[in-house]
């Protein structure tokens, strides 16, 4: 049985889940990848997007708002259909400015917030923030893979930390920040090591850094692109039965749109 306990979405172990990353407002993408998890026909097949799942490069390419609505119908009719945090998701609430490409995001959407609802677009801004605070963070599963937008986290206890990891809200919150911007550059070995030994984990499967389809890192930590990419788009039919002894195990379950 799927639990929320906290900021932490816990996946059993039964049926599959479909790992997606970086829709970036794509919705040909995104549709490609709902219609992927409902070919399984079954209740026990999950799908599990990790977060950006908002905010195109392009303001011509930006169709979040249609991914935002049709993720919400989703969310509220089906068990099996969940989305985490990304950084910039957590911008929306945070109200904090992003620029990527030397493109700014955040007036791209806002652009689009007002081409489409014209004087109510604050009032869809507010909205989409109070829908944005409902999502969890990280999602682990019973056969220890950790799953999250980014990270790890250099400083953490014990899984507890990421229970509560928005208890302290949203802005200067260090372990959350980790948690949705970290990128390969910004940790060690070391730190990976103690982050999934802390919270139980032989693994953990990551967006936000773009790659070529994946790239696995020290044998545990799988970076994964599914729609914004630097060329294959990949995703993960992650077996929730089998035994993930490391990031190794986790190849086998990559397949490509």
């Amino acid at each position: 049985m799927v639990q929320l306990n906290g900021s932490l979405l816990e996946l059993p172990r039964k049926g599959k889940a479909i790992i997606v990353t970086d829709i970036h407002g794509n919705l040909d993408d995104f549709n490609k990848y709902i219609d992927i998890w409902e070919d399984f026909r079954s209740k026990d097949h999950h799908i599990v997007i990790t977060g950006d799942f908002m905010h195109a490069m392009g303001l011509e390419n930006d169709e979040s708002v249609e991914i935002i609505n049709t993720a919400k119908d989703y969310l509220k009719n089906s068990e099996n259909f969940h989305l985490l945090l990304g950084n910039h998701e957590w911008s929306i609430i945070t109200r904090m400015v992003l620029f990527k490409g030397g493109e700014n995001i955040t007036l791209n959407f806002e652009r689009k917030l007002k081409d489409k609802f014209g004087g109510d677009w604050r009032k869809k801004i507010d909205e989409c923030s109070i829908f944005l605070e409902k999502l969890p963070i990280a999602a682990r599963t019973y056969n220890k893979v950790f799953i999250s937008h980014s990270g790890p986290l250099k400083d953490i206890k014990s899984i507890d930390d990421i229970i509560h990891i928005t208890d302290a809200g949203y802005l200067d919150n260090k372990p959350l920040y980790e948690l949705l911007w970290n990128r390969c550059g910004d940790y060690k070995k070391k730190d990976l090591d103690s982050f999934l030994k802390k919270i139980d984990c032989n693994s953990m499967i990551v967006g936000h850094t773009p790659v070529d389809g994946y790239k696995l890192i020290e044998k545990k930590l799988l970076v994964v692109s599914s729609s914004y990419s630097k060329g294959k788009k990949a995703y993960v039919e992650l077996d929730l039965e089998k035994n993930i002894k490391d990031g190794t195990d986790l190849l086998k379950m990559i397949k490509y749109i």
